[in-house]
């Protein structure tokens, strides 16, 4: 087994799929890491939320899983919050589901609803050297176009992408970039462990900056002072779960998937189990017929 419990690599994963005793053995959770894409308040004329909202209905979810990897490899995602967290429920402000390629009519409403009927051009921020973020990159170009909404690309290193550039709020501002690309996973399973760093006003900073959206909203950052301080799971959920839309009704944060691996477990393993808070099998527990 491997004990990086990411998943199989494309060749195997070819062989796996096309054999249905391999099949049998293997396992395909959602692992609790979410690809997304940041949509900055700060940058004209994303200051308006309708033309937030605009990208939201305008991206083509079907692209951009394929993008991902295809449906081993992502679930599409509607939510600020990745299933694994405690307090998720499933909900689709976007019309994701109704329209996985795009509700291009709700989009186009909202960009008159923002002064922008035919559509405006921001820059987009992603990794240039990780072959995920640029097809995502690609493919949200290609579906915001539609509706009149142009992206210009620009390509950084993955390692000073948040230290030089996506990460640093002035940089964005300045440089007109209004979406960057971003992935995630939570340090435990609670929306304080998952969206603290992404969406309290109190954790953005000058550089290393991961609440690229910018959100500041106060009543958001009461939620997570609230969660803080709330000392029975099912108001932990509760809250969890306020976040989780309060985010969403502000558009600074475009889901793109829930990550899955497609794992291969030996048929000689007995006690297989998946923890749900990783996606990954409990090592601990395993055994041999």
């Amino acid at each position: 087994m491997d004990m990086a419990g990411t998943g199989v690599q494309s060749a195997a994963r070819a062989k796996i799929l096309a054999s249905s005793t391999l099949k049998a053995s293997s396992d395909n959770p959602v692992t609790g890491f979410m690809s997304f894409v940041y949509i900055n308040q700060q940058v004209a004329p994303l200051t308006n939320v309708h033309c937030r909202m605009a990208i939201e209905f305008a991206a083509n979810k079907t692209t951009l899983l394929d993008a991902y990897g295809g449906p081993y490899q992502g679930v599409t995602a509607t939510t600020a919050m990745p299933p694994t967290v405690i307090g998720y429920q499933k909900f689709d402000l976007y019309n994701a589901g109704s329209h996985p390629s795009g509700d291009t009519a709700s989009a186009k409403n909202q960009l008159k609803l923002c002064g922008q009927p035919n559509g405006f051009t921001t820059g987009m921020a992603y990794r240039s050297d990780r072959p995920r973020d640029t097809a995502e990159a690609q493919a949200l170009q290609a579906a915001l176009a539609t509706v009149g909404i142009h992206l210009t690309l620009k390509g950084f290193p993955a390692g000073t992408y948040y230290s030089t550039f996506a990460g640093v709020p002035t940089y964005m501002k300045t440089h007109g970039i209004g979406l960057a690309t971003g992935g995630w996973g939570p340090d435990w399973p609670d929306a304080y462990g998952w969206g603290w760093a992404l969406f309290d006003g109190l954790s953005i900073g000058p550089a290393g900056n991961t609440n690229i959206g910018m959100l500041n909203d106060p009543a958001i950052n009461k939620l997570f002072l609230d969660l803080e301080a709330a000392t029975s799971t099912s108001a932990q959920a509760s809250i969890s779960g306020q976040i989780d839309m309060a985010v969403m009704k502000q558009a600074t944060f475009l889901p793109v998937v829930y990550s899955k691996a497609l794992l291969y477990r030996s048929p000689a393993l007995t006690n297989v189990l998946i923890t749900p808070y990783v996606g990954m099998y409990d090592y601990g527990m395993l055994g041999t017929k």
